[in-house]
């Protein structure tokens, strides 16, 4: 049984890979507008229903990414030692994801430049939301002990999360140029210091 759940896993994921990857390219070549769930589909040889199984809408490609960091950074903080300082164990488990930054610049390129920044907000502020849900669970757990651990890790994640967006964010709007695990630690560093360069 668990066999054939693994492989069936593995299909998935290779099929979900196979479509952003076509999707990406195709966007890249002909435009995000000119493009349709159809013909990315077609193009990898599934159906349209196939594509919506993976993908809620064809913007969400532009984002899934994010949703490997997600599930890798659950996976990486639990990883942790338990007497790490969160701010380190947030650090390490983000940029310890195995990606290829070519892959990640060019979706974020794509993103910036076919759909508004409005539209790239509203995608990043759910992803945040995701993200502080990882984040919150991950110092409940690391911090069960404290008389106000409900408030404390609702806190920390929220913030946390939205330092970590922040530093992308920062880093698609500038052109994607920048190192981007260097923004994010800076990005950690000010949140760390309690704003302290704010005065």
């Amino acid at each position: 049984m668990t066999v054939t759940t693994n492989q069936h896993e593995i299909r998935r994921r290779a099929t979900r890979d196979a479509l952003r990857e076509t999707a990406l390219s195709m966007f890249a070549e002909a435009g995000f507008d000119n493009v349709t769930v159809a013909e990315v589909a077609d193009a990898v040889g599934v159906t349209e229903r196939t594509f919506y199984r993976h993908f809620p809408t064809k913007e969400a490609v532009l984002f899934q990414d994010y949703q490997y960091r997600l599930e890798w950074l659950s996976s990486a903080l639990a990883l942790r030692p338990v007497d790490e300082s969160v701010f380190d164990s947030v650090l390490v488990a983000v940029q310890s994801f195995p990606h290829d930054i070519e892959i990640v610049r060019q979706a974020a390129i794509l993103r910036n430049s076919i759909i508004s920044g409005e539209r790239v907000a509203d995608h990043l502020r759910i992803v945040q939301m995701s993200f502080a849900a990882v984040l919150s669970d991950f110092v409940r757990q690391r911090h069960a002990d404290h008389p106000d651990v409900v408030l404390l890790a609702a806190t920390s994640g929220n913030v946390l999360a939205a330092a970590l967006v922040s530093a992308v964010e920062v880093w698609g709007v500038s052109g994607c140029t920048d190192d981007v695990a260097a923004l994010v630690g800076r990005s950690l560093e000010y949140l760390r210091s309690g704003l302290s360069a704010l005065g």
